[in-house]
């Protein structure tokens, strides 16, 4: 059994959403030694956003027709799709960053979703089991002054569930790092 992991912050000595992530991930190893974890750390190694409309222009394109840049585009969303679709549990690491979704977990999504295996419903992701760790620093609760401002948790859910097709429900914790 897999785990796919991937981490969006930028400040990793700091960061609240991968020390709780750390947690999930040395549970989940525990429950399943020696079996493999692929990490992607898209805060602190970035995606070029360029990437997104060259893999979107490249891929509409026979291979001898694309650019260097579209082609380097198309494979790094075949690795991100390749990375998905090897997994078996997933643990998504996102921070709120100014009231709105990581530039680095949009573009990561953005990049993927130009593939083929993923865009056309390909590969079946329904029913993996996920676990979205998100840290908001502060208060976003109905009532307080930021209510409403929280415009990540909303789309993180969406993509993952709607579109990826992943199980985001609560007893899905569990099932991470059961056997």
């Amino acid at each position: 059994m897999t785990l796919f992991r991937v981490d969006a912050s930028i400040f990793p000595d700091q960061s609240v959403s991968r020390e709780l992530a750390d947690i999930v991930e040395a549970e989940w190893t525990a429950a399943h030694p020696g079996e493999s974890v692929i990490r992607r750390h898209i805060g602190t190694n970035p995606l070029p956003a360029t990437a997104w409309a060259d893999a979107v222009v490249g891929q509409q394109l026979p291979e001898d027709a694309r650019t260097p840049a579209q082609q380097a585009a198309v494979e790094l969303a075949t690795t991100l799709a390749d990375e998905l679709i090897a997994a078996d549990a997933f643990l998504f690491a996102v921070p709120l960053y100014n009231y709105g979704v990581s530039q680095h977990i949009k573009t990561w999504f953005d990049i993927l979703y130009t593939e083929p295996r993923i865009n056309k419903g390909g590969p079946e992701l329904r029913d993996r089991p996920a676990l979205l760790v998100t840290v908001t620093g502060g208060n976003y609760a109905p009532g307080t002054p930021k209510e409403g401002w929280d415009h990540s948790s909303s789309w993180l859910q969406r993509v993952l569930v709607d579109v990826l097709g992943l199980d985001l429900a609560p007893s899905t914790a569990g099932s991470l790092w059961s056997g």
